[in-house]
């Protein structure tokens, strides 16, 4: 990890770089996360960076120890899939973790003062308008910082795509609307007109509620603060409903 640390402090004094992404889609909250925050924490500029990154919610829970130094060492943004309220899709995702999990991570990235994401996932072949009901009131008494939503797609390569190739579930060839926020493809009970409907209900559920907005604008919290007054600036909730 010493690497690592090594990049992201060049970045930091060479360029200036205050807010670093660790793309790895799994880096693990063990060993070298408890390594690379010693590292960081050593160097002395942890305290004036943001860093990102992805993490499974129940690698949070079982090393809930280490959030303490987490965020001591800057990295305090941590991206969370929390992608369904329902056991039975989690498994359908082989996603290998359960919703309170999602619930235990949340928890205990506000007690250590660390910013979450949760990113859900809807059009999956089972949903219908009362299951994506269901999650949108699930991620709401999550109440994680902010929440993406995004649309199941069958990305070329993947057994899904071949899945949807197969049976003809696929209407949209346009290989520029794969991007996870245009429907590609209906489910059993929604149309891809609906599910895309669907996709701005869950946004404008979550930030529809001034409570929520305006806690994010006047946020104490650096991060929360400026993720919400970009947001507002950006008009986002707009470029979504120009998507019906």
């Amino acid at each position: 990890m010493k690497r690592v640390a090594e990049e992201m402090e060049f970045l930091y004094k060479n360029y200036g770089s205050k807010l670093l992404w660790l793309t790895d889609d799994n880096f693990g909250l063990g060993k070298r996360m408890d390594d690379l925050c010693d590292e960081l924490i050593k160097r002395g500029f942890s305290d004036d960076i943001i860093c990102f990154m992805q993490a499974r919610c129940d690698d949070i829970v079982k090393n809930q120890s280490l959030l303490p130094k987490m965020n001591r060492a800057g990295i305090n943004w941590l991206l969370l899939g929390v992608e369904s309220h329902s056991e039975t899709t989690l498994d359908r995702f082989h996603k290998g973790t359960k919703p309170k999990d999602a619930e235990k991570a949340i928890k205990l990235l506000k007690q250590n003062s660390i910013f979450s994401q949760a990113t859900c996932i809807i059009g999956e072949r089972k949903d219908s308008a009362k299951s994506i009901a269901d999650l949108r009131e699930f991620v709401d008494s999550l109440d994680p910082d902010i929440a993406i939503f995004m649309i199941l797609t069958p990305f070329p390569g993947t057994e899904l795509y071949e899945e949807a190739k197969r049976k003809g579930w696929i209407e949209d060839w346009n290989w520029t609307n794969y991007d996870m926020v245009h429907a590609i493809m209906p489910t059993e009970t929604l149309s891809r007109e609906q599910v895309q409907q669907e996709l701005y209900n869950c946004y404008r559920s979550f930030f529809g509620s001034w409570r929520r907005r305006l806690q994010g604008i006047f946020s104490t919290t650096e991060i929360k603060r400026r993720v919400y007054r970009y947001m507002a600036l950006q008009n986002v909730m707009r470029q979504f409903k120009g998507l019906v």
